[in-house]
């Protein structure tokens, strides 16, 4: 009777080590996360354009990075999709921007099927420079232990702040423009799985 006692607890304990909550790694789901931004030109038209590669995770300590892949912008046209990763984003030499901050305890330790909204402080790097970020979020985690993390409100970004200025610029230039934009506004949802 002891060793059937001896071996149900060793079981729960290996279950409870391999549980989502006990693993507490969590990775971006690229299939279900987005992220788009809106540029306007010639003063009142605006689009909006997006990235279809986005990769990230979110470790038990609550450290907490975003990869985007600067070569996948997708404005829907090609041309303007090339002249965005050659001459604003430079992606052969700065292939990708970053997203980092770590998470406050209240989004790690949320309880399955609740909903939190606060501000998360972030650094977004980009272009060899750091911009401070203040996040207005709303988190989510379901019955999985999967975390959606949606903003709020869209984070205001100005090219000037991220080494982009020259770029829009060169954009302006060759498109025949009469303005772009220096500000764009940006939301995500981001979709963690458990790991």
């Amino acid at each position: 009777m002891k060793t059937l006692q001896t071996t149900l607890y060793a079981a729960l304990l290996s279950a409870s080590l391999l549980s989502p909550s006990a693993l507490a790694h969590w990775v971006v789901d690229n299939s279900q996360s987005s992220l788009f931004f809106i540029s306007t030109k010639n003063i009142n038209v605006s689009e909006v354009h997006h990235f279809s590669v986005l990769s990230g995770s979110m470790e038990k300590d609550g450290k907490f990075s975003l990869d985007i892949d600067l070569a996948s912008v997708e404005t829907g046209i090609e041309i303007r999709n090339t002249r965005m990763r050659d001459m604003l984003f430079n992606v052969a030499n700065f292939p990708k921007a970053t997203v980092s901050a770590t998470l406050p305890d209240a989004i790690v330790g949320l309880a399955n099927g609740t909903t939190l909204r606060l501000e998360i402080p972030a650094t977004l790097s980009v272009m060899g420079k750091s911009k401070a970020l203040m996040l207005d979020a709303q988190v989510s985690k379901n019955e999985n232990s999967n975390f959606v993390v949606s903003s709020v409100k869209p984070v205001l970004l100005a090219a000037a702040d991220v080494g982009l200025q020259e770029g829009v610029e060169a954009l302006q230039k060759i498109a025949g423009l009469s303005s772009i934009g220096l500000t764009v506004p940006v939301s995500f949802t981001l979709v963690l799985q458990v790991h």
